[in-house]
Parts: structure tokens; sequence; C-alpha cells
């Protein structure tokens, strides 16, 4: 019987959240023999790309598109999509509307588009609003949700209700051989209190506020915290004003991307989000896998994630004060071995990604079983597994 080809689509592998879930569920679904698993990636992609943890078995393809629109990758896109003939073409981020000419052309393969982040961050514009909301409302392109949250915002901004919810997930984290230096440089000697933030240098995250609460926090308490901050930066700007604002701060670090972070999150006190406004972070399940405790604001997915006091702690809003009182309770916490316990299974019952590429693959069958049938291929490759 042949395999059910799924195509991926994204416009690149670099070191995002969406980028890592999307290389993570390819992971996983490959590992179906009865799945022939393609992701296109739109733009060329660098070695400090995700395409090196790729599965073997996962079939990518890369465009090499450069910066802004290409007709020419619009079109070439169209006729290998034409000449494969998926039965399932799944789109993230701002790869949606190259799928135009194909949605138009395909009357046999299903489309979906996962939102990653609100609603109307994910899509400001006013002509790409219309365009993907005429696609959800006529029932060709599937819109996934990945929080309640997330759900709320995509019935608000585009004033429907055919979502689908699937939440995020990460695989189990594993240290490396790295560990050891990392423990000895960061743990062993200076300050009392670890913090990890992990996210891309950008508005949204909030840095400034985080790194005015560690420092007010140093200020004023006996003990003492190294803050370190991983991740791209994708605001220049911003990034030049938070290195001024910790000028000569021995105990905030700017570390820029990490390969290694289940070391970072391994030897950390604290997991520290401050953002104003998120999806589900993918930043925040790595967190949840190694046990790490997370604090963060109370903001898109990540109030749904954390239950306070029990998985995590969650600041009363994004005010600084309020911040730095969520930080406080954690990391005077006398329960954080059972905190650390209680996240860890919270993550495996609910953020691996086992379980979100299982509901992706349910759903592609239900919807196909919806079109062909019930005796459909894709039902009868797939119903012993996922009854």
């Amino acid at each position: 019987m042949p395999k059910i080809r799924i195509v991926q689509i994204i416009g690149n592998l670099s070191r995002g959240g969406a980028e890592r879930f999307v290389v993570d569920l390819c992971n996983q679904m490959a590992r179906n023999t009865r799945c022939e698993i393609y992701l296109v990636s739109l733009m060329d992609n660098g070695a400090e790309g995700f395409v090196k943890d790729l599965d073997s078995r996962v079939k990518y393809v890369s465009f090499r598109k450069k910066a802004g629109f290409s007709l020419k990758v619009f079109l070439k896109l169209t006729i290998w999509l034409k000449n494969l003939h998926p039965a399932v073409v799944h789109s993230h981020l701002n790869s949606s509307e190259y799928l135009f000419l194909y949605r138009l052309y395909s009357s046999r393969a299903l489309f979906f588009h996962t939102i990653h982040n609100v609603a109307r961050e994910e899509c400001p514009g006013f002509w790409l609003k219309n365009l993907r909301w005429i696609f959800y409302r006529f029932d060709k392109v599937k819109p996934v949700t990945i929080s309640e949250n997330g759900r709320e915002t995509y019935r608000t901004y585009y004033g429907l209700d055919n979502d689908i919810l699937i939440e995020n997930g990460r695989p189990s984290l594993k240290t490396t051989e790295h560990l050891g230096a990392l423990s000895d440089r960061y743990k062993k000697y200076g300050s009392n209190f670890l913090l990890l933030h992990i996210g891309r240098i950008s508005a949204e995250k909030n840095q400034e506020m985080l790194i005015k609460v560690v420092q007010k926090f140093n200020e004023t308490e006996e003990v003492k915290c190294k803050l370190l901050l991983i991740g791209e930066v994708q605001d220049r700007p911003l990034y030049t004003r938070l290195i001024k604002l910790a000028a000569g701060d021995p105990n905030i670090e700017f570390k820029g991307a990490q390969q290694h972070i289940a070391d970072y999150l391994s030897i950390a006190d604290a997991f520290c989000l401050s953002s104003f406004f998120e999806g589900m972070p993918i930043s925040l399940i790595e967190a949840m896998a190694v046990g790490c405790i997370p604090v963060c604001t109370p903001v898109g997915g990540m109030k749904e994630m954390i239950s306070d006091g029990h998985t995590g702690f969650l600041s009363e809003d994004t005010r600084m004060e309020s911040y730095e009182l969520a930080l406080k309770r954690a990391l005077y916490s006398h329960q954080k071995q059972a905190l650390k316990e209680n996240i860890i299974r919270h993550f495996e019952t609910h953020f691996h990604i086992e379980i979100s590429a299982k509901r992706h693959l349910k759903t592609y069958q239900q919807l196909l079983d919806q079109r062909e049938g019930p005796r459909s291929a894709f039902a009868l490759q797939y119903e012993s597994k996922f009854k």
C-alpha cells in the first residue's frame, strides 16, 4: 500500500520556537513507516539553523528563497506540489501565501495552517488577513491554534470558530558532555541563583523589564542572581539599549544562540519569560522537560501551561513589581523538589512531542475520512495504530 505523503512548509529553519517545533513534528511523524514526510523550507538555511537536527527519514527540500517575496519560488513550489500530489499540506508562519495557486488547483489535498502566535501579530496586514479569512471561511484551509488563548485571539480576529486546537510539544531533552563545564562555571562559584532566559531579542519578550528586575533584586537582597540571556538578536536597536542597561553588570550575560539548551536548563534555578504576549513558547516546554522552574508573565498560552505554585510561578500582570514578587516566590520556595517533579510529570502528560504528533495525525485521518469515506486509504493505514 502506498505511503501517505504529508508536507510541512515553513519560511526558514532559523533558531525559533515554531521552527524547532516543525522539525520535531516531522521527526516524530517520520517514525511511522506508513508516512512519507516532507519538510519544505522556502529559504536557504545556514549552519546555525535546525536542518542538521532532521531525521534521515524526513525528506528535506529548500527553494533557497532570498528575503522578500519571490515569484520564482512561488511558481516553483506550485509545480513541485503538483508533481508530488501530497495528501496533506500544512503551512507555518509566513509560508501560507506561497500555497495560493496550489490551493486553487488541488481538489484532493487537505490544507492546514498553524497560527503560532496571537492571531493579530501572526498576520497583521489588512489584505493578507482578509485573504486568509477567505480560505478559512470557505474551508479550503483548516486553521490550527496551539492554546486556548490562541483560539480566543483567532476567533476574535477573524470572526470564525472553526479552528482545531493542537498544543505544541518537544521530545524529552538530554544533557551533553558540556554540562560539567557549565556547572563549574556558573554553579560552583559566584551567584547564589542562576536565572535563564531563552528567547530572541525582540520587544514582545520584554527583556528590559527582566534585566531591571534582576538588578533591583541584587541591590536589595542578600543573595544574588545571575541572569543568562540566550537567543538570537532580532531587534538590533533594542539589543543596543539592553547592552547599555546591563553595562558593567557582572550578573547580566548575553549568550547569543546556544545549542546545548538542556545543559543550561539543568543547572538553572529558574527559567524566566517576561513577555508581553506569547503563543505557546517552545522554550517553556523545554524548561518543563527538565524540571526547570518557570517564572512567567500571565500571557498567551503560558497561563494555561502553568498552575501557579504547582508547576511554576505566574506574575499577576506584566508590571515590574509583579514579576519581581513572582521571582522571589520561586527562588525562596521551600518546595523546589516537589515543584520539579510536578513540572516534569506535567510535561510528560501534556507537552511531549509524541502527544502532539499523534493528535496531528489523528486530525489528518479524521478529515481525510470525511472526504474519502470511512474506508479511505489513510484510515486503513492508521486505524490500527491510532485507535
